[in-house]
């Protein structure tokens, strides 16, 4: 094969995603892979009918958006909904988006990604040279050091015929794990169960199918995926971007796994700009706090959901290992960030991170609040550090005084929409904190 831009390793949404997008902005892009063979069905959220529909997918390959039902502790329903997405006609369709953008794919099988000779190798001998290599394999990637993964879950999923009732998808918590069950407008059901890997060893398939499938006869056809959160790539080597799951693998039990996807993917555009033109440094940053800070919380909505489902120390052992991994810290810090950062006031924090600007990478001061613990550069396009500068240890003034002292320059609306999000954090009860700056210059005088 040629030499490229960038090689990528992997044909699933995360992989093909940037691939598009690379290609659109005129590098010269191989994909390297072989679908995934046997038909499945995914949940996709709003969010990601929206990135698809920006992609510039057929959205009739979605179909509609369906009630999602729930029978867990607490939960009469998880109040939304979601498209039930066939992956095999997603990932096809992706790739013929891509290949229309004038994306190279060889249906090879990827043997390793070697970013210190800027080549994919492949089974049977053959190279792809690229500038840039991407791994985006999923879970079969090669993981990489300072991994994490929860407590070990397999998925066992398939067809079950099709039921009664209406179309949609039903979430129950059963004592040795969890089902979830999809039912489109038309076809087959898809079923999939969630139980602990040493159970399923123990005990074995078709009773963890009985025990929580009931009646629904076991497919004939049954997938087997482990299916616990993992972070297996906290570091990027030089020369080499990790995407999707095969950075953060996620639990289907979130249905975040379609959106990481395409959101890893998309992100990893400025990524693979920042590292050709030479500031991989910005590049490996962003990807670190990206990929820990997305694992941990997810790690710690995760055991809350379970922990809905272990109410006490009888609860079945299933429950009780997930309802306290992997540790105590809230999912949503009162304005504290995992990994440090000065604290700077009751209401926030201010760090040094790197974030998207423009489309290109940039070390910018973030704000972090109890709504956007990653931190905020900018709200309504106002840098909120300038905001500080106006505003430090004050509580926030009324909209007229606001728009005349902190924001002179801007217009009505971004004045309202910065207004309105400041007081969300709290600032109107508590003072706006200083800046990273202003405690450095206490901390030395």
């Amino acid at each position: 094969m040629s030499r490229f831009d960038v090689a990528i390793a992997g044909c699933g949404p995360a992989g093909l995603t940037f691939a598009l997008r690379a290609a659109r902005e005129g590098a010269r892009v191989a994909v390297i892979g072989r679908p995934a063979a046997g038909a499945r069905i995914e949940g996709a959220s709003a969010r990601v009918a929206a990135l698809l529909q920006d992609l510039g997918l057929d959205m009739a390959l979605l179909g509609p958006r369906l009630a999602r039902a729930a029978d867990w502790p607490g939960l009469t329903s998880t109040g939304n909904g979601e498209h039930l997405i066939d992956r095999q006609g997603l990932d096809a369709a992706l790739l013929d988006l891509a290949r229309a953008s004038g994306v190279t794919f060889e249906a090879a099988q990827v043997r390793r990604l070697v970013p210190s000779r800027g080549v994919v190798e492949l089974d049977g001998g053959g190279e792809c040279a690229a500038a840039l290599l991407v791994e985006a394999r999923g879970r079969r990637a090669p993981v990489g050091p300072a991994r994490l993964r929860g407590p070990a879950t397999v998925a066992l999923a398939g067809f079950v015929g099709r039921g009664g009732g209406p179309a949609g998808s039903f979430v129950a918590a059963r004592a040795e794990g969890w089902l979830w069950r999809a039912r489109r407008v038309a076809g087959d059901d898809w079923v999939q169960i969630a139980v602990d890997a040493a159970d399923l060893r123990a005990r074995g398939a078709g009773a963890l199918w009985r025990a929580l499938a009931g009646d629904l006869a076991m497919p004939a056809t049954l997938r087997r995926t482990g299916c616990e959160l993992r972070l297996s790539r906290p570091e990027l080597e030089p020369g080499s971007l990790v995407l999707g799951d095969a950075a953060v693998a996620m639990d289907p039990l979130s249905g975040h796994g379609l959106f990481w996807a395409l959101g890893s993917a998309l992100a990893g555009v400025p990524m693979a700009r920042a590292m050709i033109d030479g500031h991989g440094d910005l590049a490996r940053r962003f990807h670190r706090e990206r990929v820990v800070e997305t694992f941990y919380r997810q790690a710690r909505i995760g055991r809350d959901f379970h922990a809905l489902a272990a109410p006490g120390p009888d609860a079945p052992a299933f429950w009780r290992g997930r309802a306290a991994w992997p540790d105590a810290e809230p999912a949503k810090p009162d304005g504290a960030l995992a990994g440090g950062g000065s604290a700077l006031g009751t209401s926030g924090r201010w760090m040094r991170r790197v974030i998207v600007q423009n489309g290109d990478l940039a070390e910018r001061t973030v704000l972090a609040t109890t709504e956007a613990p990653g931190g905020v550069a900018f709200v309504a396009g106002l840098e909120l550090e300038g905001i500080a500068a106006r505003l430090s240890g004050r509580v926030l003034p009324g909209l007229p005084e606001f728009a005349a002292r902190v924001a002179p320059a801007a217009s009505p609306r971004q004045v309202q929409a910065a207004h309105d999000w400041l007081a969300r954090q709290g600032f109107a009860a508590n003072p706006f904190p200083g800046t990273i700056s202003d405690a450095i210059q206490e901390v030395t005088s």
